[in-house]
């Protein structure tokens, strides 16, 4: 049996006819990479690709990472007026939340589960 196809209006790829699904946030019939969202996945990684600058190697990506890290590594910190509370910032997923140093709750970042360390009630924040 012949299989008819048809072109792809969103990625311009051919595919069976009888492969093809309504998208509802393109709000036409696509082909099954586009409806799974592996095209424009593609198109994404080749977007970020594109943004490191000429002469980018492993080297600069390690660095890069490295720098990231650090950033994180130290957990930022800020009193929040009014309340005994502190405003923390998670050094591995960067998520904010309140900490109270006096009941020393929470124990751990309440979105990743790292411990919160031992923060002190000085006036140094």
């Amino acid at each position: 049996m012949n299989v008819v196809k048809a072109k792809c209006r969103k990625c311009g790829r051919e595919a069976p006819v009888d492969q093809f699904k309504l998208h509802y946030a393109f709000k036409m019939m696509v082909c099954p990479d586009c409806f799974s969202g592996k095209t424009q996945k593609q198109e994404e990684a080749k977007k970020v690709e594109n943004q490191k600058p000429a002469g980018w190697d492993q080297e600069d990506e390690y660095l890069n990472k490295f720098h990231q890290s650090k950033q994180r590594e130290a957990v930022q910190v800020r009193k929040i007026s009014g309340t005994e509370l502190y405003e923390c910032t998670c050094k591995k997923c960067a998520y904010k939340f309140k900490y109270d140093p006096y009941k020393q709750i929470p124990k751990s970042c309440p979105f990743c589960d790292e411990t919160v360390p031992n923060i002190r009630t000085s006036s140094f924040f």
